[in-house]
């Protein structure tokens, strides 16, 4: 191995290591930024830099993903255009779409067989258990955590460890802790059997102390389908409904309904239709959701997104974004049918937990969460 691969990897494994230094935000002559976006800089340009010739060669093997990613590019381009904040449309064009695109791309570059993904994939397990640990420390302690969130009267204590609020925490663990209970599902040896285990472990408990509930469903269906593998579904199916059952005598149906949170994200949903409807090709562009709202007169707190994964990417990015980003999944998982390995097993129940937690949620657009996405991405075209 060369000195330059090695480097690279440790500047992968430092990118995913540090995702949550997206919230380190300062200003380099004038121009707003993040500690990740340097980070990130530095990788993409010590891989472009030492694979300039290999680049296109690489780029031709990847087929119709070149086509998706093509069309979402472009859809960004064109969201950001119409966007009524072109300012923002174009800070979030750079960090949820070129910058991932472009990090999609080096990892196919330096990682050309799975044993090149041991070092990375150390080093994010390692942050993920810490990041689980001080939010563990912090549900005992109470240490960083906004007195929001201490849960006074009938509300409950809910931990956000390094980030800003519980969600941010739950969108981040779990699509990761999916990733890790597939690889420990298929005994892979990419990462040491202990530390995956007691990073799974102690994630899943960190997991619970967020109390997001769509996080909660969306690693409950991972492992069904884990389970199904080897299991019958006669015994699955009867086991996850009683999970849900459990679930539902915790928040039952008619507290879920007159929850603050639900009812408003059922008023969300409620415009976020009318907005399509409005505009369904091209959405409201980027940074456009909350001008939305806005103009029509939203009672309800405003927010940046519509927290539903379709209704996010239509109306963020145009029909154009949500169709080749869905189309780019099912790529990905064609992959892995056609050559089904460990890894991309795992990687395809990671897309499971996005697709099922943004049923009512944003496991997209976030500095970290379109960085991990593309990451996963990239290990469908690993050669085994």
């Amino acid at each position: 191995m060369s000195r330059l691969t090695q480097i690279n990897r440790w500047l992968l494994g430092l990118v995913l290591a540090l995702l949550p230094t997206y919230l380190v935000r300062f200003t380099i002559f004038g121009l707003p930024t993040t500690l990740l976006e340097i980070i990130l800089a530095i990788f993409l340009l010590a891989v472009f830099f030492t694979h300039p010739r290999s680049l296109v060669a690489e780029l031709k093997k990847l087929g119709p993903a070149n086509l998706a990613i093509i069309a979402f590019v472009l859809a960004g381009i064109i969201s950001t255009i119409i966007s009524p904040e072109p300012i923002k449309a174009l800070g979030q064009l750079k960090a949820f779409i070129i910058e991932p695109v472009l990090f999609f791309y080096a990892c196919v570059l330096i990682l050309r067989k799975e044993s090149d993904l041991k070092l990375p994939l150390t080093l994010l397990s390692l942050s993920i258990l810490v990041i689980s640990l001080f939010g563990l420390i912090q549900y005992v302690t109470l240490l960083g955590l906004p007195l929001r969130f201490w849960g006074f009267g009938e509300g409950v204590k809910r931990i956000v460890s390094v980030f800003e609020y519980p969600n941010a925490l739950a969108l981040y663990l779990g699509p990761l802790l999916a990733f890790f209970l597939a690889l420990i599902y298929s005994k892979s040896t990419l990462i040491n059997r202990k530390l995956l285990f007691w990073t799974t472990g102690l994630g899943l408990i960190a997991l619970i102390l967020t109390f997001s509930r769509g996080a909660w469903l969306a690693v409950l269906v991972v492992l069904a389908i884990l389970a199904a593998k080897k299991i019958p579904w006669k015994i699955v199916v009867p086991f996850l409904a009683l999970a849900i059952t459990a679930a539902a005598l915790l928040y039952p149906g008619k507290q879920i309904l007159t929850d603050p949170s639900a009812s408003a994200r059922l008023e969300l949903y409620k415009y976020s239709a009318r907005a399509v409807l409005q505009s369904p090709i091209l959405g409201n562009g980027l940074s456009g959701f909350r001008h939305t709202l806005e103009s029509m007169q939203f009672k309800q707190e405003v927010l940046n997104y519509p927290h539903n994964i379709f209704l996010n990417f239509w109306l963020e990015l145009g029909m154009l974004g949500l169709l080749s980003f869905f189309f780019l999944i099912l790529v990905c998982l064609k992959q892995h049918k056609l050559k089904p390995t460990p890894l991309r097993l795992a990687a395809a129940m990671f897309l499971v937990t996005i697709v099922v937690h943004g049923l009512v949620d944003v496991p997209y657009f976030k500095n970290d969460l379109s960085i991990l996405f593309w990451f996963m991405i990239s290990l469908f075209y690993i050669k085994n």
